[in-house]
């Protein structure tokens, strides 16, 4: 195979694993707002586990997505950016590795604080109502 099907398919490859990615935060989003249990819904186990293994990935590559190495290898380019990912602009892919961490974060954080106040009220008890804004 030659290298420019190679690129092609690694581009396909981290297009797939970016749409991944997004939708994992979102649904972290989604089950904190909807208060799921990470117990009983393995697509949220799925979206804890997939964001974080991503971000140890990339802080081993010191914060470098691998694909972007791999890119520049089959190009032959060793500086600069290489066209790694189809439907991102270069200027929004320089700031995925130091936004995506901290949206995780966060995402994480409201499904387990959501977690924690089920938790925190008793079957026997009613939960307390949500307030109106």
């Amino acid at each position: 195979m030659s290298d420019a099907t190679l690129l092609h398919i690694l581009i396909a490859v981290h297009t797939l694993i970016g749409a991944i990615s997004t939708a994992s935060l979102v649904y972290l989003f989604v089950a904190a707002w909807k208060s799921k249990n990470p117990t009983k819904d393995p697509l949220l186990v799925f979206a804890l586990v997939w964001p974080f293994a991503n971000l140890v990935l990339m802080a081993l590559n010191g914060m470098v997505c691998p694909m972007q190495d791999w890119a520049k290898m089959l190009t032959g380019q060793h500086a600069g950016w290489v066209r790694d990912i189809y439907w991102i602009p270069e200027s929004w892919l320089r700031i995925v590795p130091w936004t995506y961490g901290p949206s995780y974060a966060l995402g994480a954080a409201l499904v387990f604080w959501r977690l924690w106040r089920m938790r925190r009220v008793s079957p026997s008890e009613p939960a307390p109502p949500r307030r109106r804004a």
